[in-house]
C-alpha cells in the first residue's frame, strides 16, 4: 500500500455501502415504473411459454385486487432482474477496491463478465426449463378425470420469473469462481477434486428444480456441469497469470 493512500475508517465504509444499497435501490424502482407502466408488453412476454403447451391453460385471478397485486410484484421482480447489472456494479465497487490495486477495470470486467452469464441463465430458464416444467405438470392431470387446467395468473407468473432468475444467478457460477480464485481462496485442484461430488449435487438440484423424469433433470445438469468445468479453466489460467 501506498504512503498516501490511507485505510478507509468503518464508518466511511458504512456510508459507501448505504450509496451501493440507495444506487441500487434507486435502479430497481425505475425499471420496476417502467415494466408497470408497459405492463401489457411484459405480461404478453411472460405468458408465451403457456402458448405452446399442448394443452390451454386457463388463468384467472381469484380476488379483485389480485390483478393489481400481481401487476405491482411482477414489476418488481422484474425490475431487480434488469436492474441486476447495476446492483453486480454496485457489490463489486464496494468489495473489491480491498482486494485488487487495479479494481476500476476489474469492476467493468466482472460487471459485463456477471451480465453476461445471468443473461444466458435468463434465456436458458425462460426458453428451455420453463416450457419443459409446464409441460410435465400440466400433463399429470388426466382427461379422463374431466380436471379443467385452472391456474391462478399470480401462480404462474411467479413460476415463470423466479424460474429464470434462479437459473440466472445458478449461472454466475464461473464469476465467483473467477473472483475466489483471483484473492486465492480457490483453485482449480480444488475443483477438480471436488468435481465428482460437484456432479451429484447437480443432478440432485435438477432434480428439485425439474419435474422427477431423468430428461429433465439431465437438462438442468448438462449446463450445470458445463459452467463447473468451465469454472476450473477459469481458475488455472487466471491462477497462472497470478503467479506470474
Amino acid at each position: 500500500m501506498n504512503k498516501n493512500e490511507k485505510e478507509m475508517p468503518f464508518w466511511e465504509h458504512l456510508e459507501e455501502l448505504r450509496w451501493c444499497l440507495i444506487k441500487s435501490i434507486v435502479s430497481v424502482f425505475i425499471f420496476s415504473f417502467i415494466v408497470y407502466v408497459n405492463w401489457d408488453f411484459f405480461l404478453k412476454i411472460l405468458l408465451n411459454p403457456s402458448e405452446s403447451l399442448n394443452i390451454k391453460l386457463n388463468l384467472q385471478v381469484l380476488k379483485i385486487t389480485s390483478m393489481f397485486v400481481i401487476k405491482i410484484s411482477c414489476s418488481l421482480l422484474l425490475g431487480i432482474i434488469f436492474s441486476l447489472p447495476i446492483i453486480l456494479y454496485q457489490i463489486w465497487s464496494f468489495v473489491n477496491p480491498a482486494l485488487n490495486k487495479n479494481f476500476k477495470l476489474s469492476i467493468i470486467f466482472l460487471t459485463l463478465f456477471g451480465s453476461i452469464f445471468f443473461i444466458i441463465g435468463i434465456c436458458f430458464g425462460y426458453y428451455i426449463l420453463v416450457p419443459f416444467s409446464l409441460d410435465f405438470f400440466s400433463s399429470l392431470i388426466q382427461e379422463t378425470f374431466n380436471i379443467k387446467h385452472n391456474f391462478t395468473l399470480d401462480n404462474y407468473l411467479y413460476f415463470v420469473l423466479w424460474l429464470s432468475f434462479l437459473c440466472g444467478l445458478i449461472f454466475q457460477l464461473p464469476v465467483i469462481s473467477l473472483y475466489l480464485t483471483k484473492i486465492g481462496l480457490l483453485t482449480s485442484a480444488f475443483l477438480k477434486h471436488y468435481r465428482k461430488y460437484a456432479y451429484l449435487f447437480f443432478l440432485i438440484m435438477g432434480a428439485i428444480l425439474t419435474p422427477p423424469d431423468p430428461f429433465s433433470q439431465i437438462i438442468v445438469a448438462i449446463p450445470l456441469i458445463f459452467l463447473y468445468e468451465l469454472s476450473i479453466v477459469i481458475a488455472f489460467f487466471y491462477k497462472g497469470s497470478n503467479e506470474e
